[in-house]
């Protein structure tokens, strides 16, 4: 550990001064190793054994957390309670390890008090967000945490080469000219970056950056006093197409914007073409350590996290919804919206019939948009899950090698991250629009077939997604809204002189859609948390 210069205690990285402060006698003083060279006993980050003498090592302690396998480390003595992943409150395991030194660090410059600034302000607008996450002693579990990432470095040189076309007519000819355009590229771009730990999940460091790299410094361990730092456990081959193609989409669009090649028709390029033809190559990878504030809130066997960028304070946090708050708020403008419709006459028993029908197909569209949204989710979870089970199988084959053991060959893992396949807001509106137009059509040509079929097809695509999730929720209130609309498709094309079968139809599809948007709720907090994470961690990995 790091001890103060003047007293020999224990100091900690303070953030406002960006200095290291002893807690004890308040002496400030420079988070460098040049500061501690020379003091006795004040740089004990000296390694022994296998790794004496090198100085891209560092001791350190791990923290394992014996109920999920996550692993942090810290450079000092003091045991953690708790686990920010999957959020157990007890002691940590703990052991002496030597890993490798970072190149390097973006030191924290948001406080903690800025971060639970920044985290109030957020949940302030969530009036659905469950009381526990408003709790103050809860908000003060925010843990600064070092995330790993990768470093990439690209090198662009050579000649960029273009197809262009351009067409024209000649009598009844179509003729198309050929053109190749090109450009010379001499590009490099440095710190393209992307987390290197099996543990901090894609989804969150994405929405975490960017980082301003301009920042950057070379490690220090005195950096990780009072902070803890999550081990590097993925091959920098894993997210090396990632970075390249941001490099090589970068130079090409900023090729293709150059106003002699507007005029031309350069056709559909692949991303593979353009990492060729802008001579994109890997010049050199570094590893480096990024600030994150870090929260957990555990509910049962689900868990959900609030991180927050500890250089530039933006914030992702999942907030799943409170049942008990949405029933009530549903209930109160539910009795709003009757009274509205019925005591004040706004619409026909028909028109108050077509109304509810209207609110219940935009309830099944964000149904199967958020059921979509988890089939992605779970789908980069599993991908994600890979890459830790492949960075865990690297390192027994390393040992295997070590030993002599010859290993098994690694099965290679061409599945890329899945996306949601929903159009997103813009196309549901889109999508509403038609079904609108379309029923109102035929609404108005009294074709009633067609208007029986449609919510039989919404039903149909509805069951088809809850399918993809290997859920059996949500099946029962997708056919029960089917039917009640059915029966409200039937009342309003026979058009009745009875008011009941009105009001019978309206109860009914005022709470399937209550029972879906129920089902939706549920789905929707399946999404905002996750599974307890069991990470498959077996220490000893020096790799950085």
């Amino acid at each position: 550990m790091i001890l103060c210069p003047n007293c020999g205690a224990n100091p900690r990285f303070d953030i406002a001064s960006q200095k290291m402060l002893c807690p004890y006698c308040g002496t400030y003083s420079e988070p460098t190793d040049d500061v501690y060279a020379g003091k006795d006993g004040a740089d004990t980050q000296t390694v022994t054994g296998d790794y004496a003498g090198q100085p891209d090592m560092m001791q350190v302690k791990i923290y394992t957390c014996a109920q999920c396998g996550a692993e942090l480390m810290s450079t000092d003595t003091d045991a953690t309670a708790f686990c920010s992943y999957c959020g157990t409150h007890q002691v940590l395991q703990e052991r002496l390890d030597v890993k490798k030194r970072p190149d390097h660090i973006i030191p924290f410059k948001i406080t903690k008090d800025q971060c639970k600034t920044i985290y109030k302000k957020k949940l302030s607008k969530m009036i659905f967000a469950p009381r526990a996450l408003k709790d103050p002693q809860y908000i003060d579990e925010f843990r600064g945490i070092y995330m790993p990432y990768w470093f990439y470095n690209f090198r662009q040189s050579g000649r960029m080469i273009l197809d262009g076309k351009k067409e024209h007519r000649k009598g009844d000819y179509r003729i198309i000219d050929h053109f190749d355009l090109g450009v010379d590229v001499d590009n490099s771009y440095a710190g393209l970056s992307h987390d290197s730990s099996s543990s901090f999940e894609d989804k969150i460091s994405e929405s975490l950056a960017p980082y301003n790299t301009n920042d950057t410094l070379p490690f220090r361990t005195a950096y990780l006093s009072g902070f803890y730092a999550d081990i590097p456990d993925t091959e920098s081959g894993t997210y090396k197409h990632e970075a390249e193609l941001i490099a090589a989409e970068e130079t090409f669009d900023e090729v293709t914007s150059i106003p002699a090649f507007r005029s031309y028709d350069l056709g559909d390029i692949t991303d593979e073409q353009k990492v060729r033809k802008t001579h994109t190559k890997l010049d050199s990878v570094t590893n480096a350590m990024f600030p994150v504030w870090f929260l957990s809130y555990r509910k049962n066997d689900r868990v959900a996290y609030a991180a927050i960028n500890g250089q530039t304070g933006k914030l992702t946090a999942d907030i799943p919804i409170d049942g008990r708050k949405y029933l009530l708020c549903t209930a109160i403008v539910t009795i709003i919206l009757w009274i509205l419709l019925e005591v004040f006459n706004i619409s026909s028993l028909r028109g108050i019939l077509m109304t509810v029908m209207a609110v219940a197909f935009a309830g099944w569209l964000v149904f199967a948009m958020i059921i979509d949204r988890l089939r992605a989710e779970k789908k980069n979870r599993e991908w994600e899950k890979r890459q830790a089970e492949r960075a865990a199988k690297k390192i027994v084959s390393n040992e295997e090698k070590e030993t002599g053991k010859k290993s098994k060959k690694k099965n290679k893992d061409d599945l890329p991250k899945d996306k949601a396949s929903m159009l997103g807001l813009g196309g549901i509106i889109l999508i509403y629009i038609i079904i609108v137009a379309v029923c109102g059509f035929m609404i108005w040509l009294e074709y009633g077939a067609v208007m029986l079929a449609v919510p039989l097809v919404m039903a149909v695509y509805c069951n088809t997604i809850i399918g993809s999730v290997h859920e059996k929720r949500g099946i029962i209130s997708n056919w029960a809204l089917a039917v009640a609309m059915e029966f409200s498709i039937v009342i309003w094309l026979i058009n009745p002189y009875k008011d009941p079968l009105y009001y019978a139809g309206c109860l009914l599809m005022t709470a399937c859609v209550i029972w879906c948007y129920f089902d939706v709720l549920y789905f929707y907090n399946q999404l905002m948390t996750r599974p307890l994470p069991q990470f498959n961690k077996h220490g000893g990995d020096d790799r950085a």
